[in-house]
């Protein structure tokens, strides 16, 4: 039910959508007696699209979310010591990759090479991809099953990997990972995920009792230095305002359902 309830939540709250939802209202209602509440709602909406999708808005909620945790190159984490790495799914699109027969990258290309780059230097680190069917088109290839193909396909043995492709959010991926890697307290894991997603995978993680240590990648910004950088093009606007404000709503949302170890998890 909780899978199902935050996907249809979202899509009427995501910023986008909420633009989109005030500037159809708006004109409805200005074929009404509303009809001068109607072209308030029309402007208001039109604004709210131009911000989302040309300010520096969409970064201001992405830069504190990407720089949480801090960024370990792989030069420095192959100075330590890794038993087993954790590779979150969200970078396939399972629907195109099942009607194309080949897979299809949507984003966080950068999950999968960083984690074939960590596989390929510890040799004995055991690899778990987590991450199952998160539409509503049934019974889709897991994104587990697709990427671990891709990794194979890349020089990892199969015989490393271990595939966890039932779940459908963060706090399945901890908790059916968890099940699967069965973690020693000695051991050192590596959770491999985009950065924005880093804060609410860790509090989760830890809310599950699955000590991990973060290995952020795929950043959508340049940090600091572009934190008042307009976009140039919308779609790059629309989408990680759309994703920074999802991942905001989500940490509190978790916290509140008791699914994160806090609101803001930090290192």
């Amino acid at each position: 039910m909780f899978f199902y309830l935050s996907k249809i939540v979202w899509f009427f709250l995501q910023p986008s959508a909420l633009c989109a939802f005030l500037i159809i209202a708006g004109v409805i209602l200005t074929k009404t007696r509303w009809k001068r509440i109607g072209k308030i709602a029309v402007r208001l909406g039109a604004v709210g699209i131009l911000l989302v999708a040309f300010s520096p808005f969409g970064r201001q909620l992405m830069i504190p979310l990407e720089d949480r945790f801090p960024l370990i190159t792989y030069e420095d984490q192959k100075k330590q010591k890794v038993d087993g790495i954790i590779v979150l799914g969200g970078t396939v699109h399972m629907y195109v990759s099942d009607q194309r027969g080949v897979p299809s990258i949507v984003s966080g290309a950068e999950r999968i090479i960083e984690a074939v780059k960590l596989a390929t230097h510890f040799k004995e680190a055991k690899i778990v991809l987590s991450g199952g069917p998160n539409t509503f088109v049934k019974n889709p290839t897991p994104d587990a099953v697709i990427v671990k193909q891709l990794m194979v396909d890349m020089g990892i043995n199969p015989k490393r990997i271990q595939v966890e492709g039932k779940s459908r959010n963060t706090w399945e991926n901890a908790v059916f990972a968890k099940k699967l890697a069965q973690p020693k307290k000695d051991e050192n894991w590596l959770l491999v995920t985009s950065a924005y997603h880093m804060p609410r995978a860790m509090g989760t993680f830890r809310q599950a009792d699955f000590k991990v240590a973060a290995y952020p990648v795929d950043y959508y910004t340049g940090g600091e230095t572009s934190r008042f950088s307009p976009f140039y093009y919308a779609m790059d606007g629309v989408t990680i305002t759309d994703t920074a404000a999802k991942e905001w709503l989500g940490l509190i949302v978790y916290k509140l359902t008791g699914r994160s170890s806090g609101y803001f998890p930090k290192p």
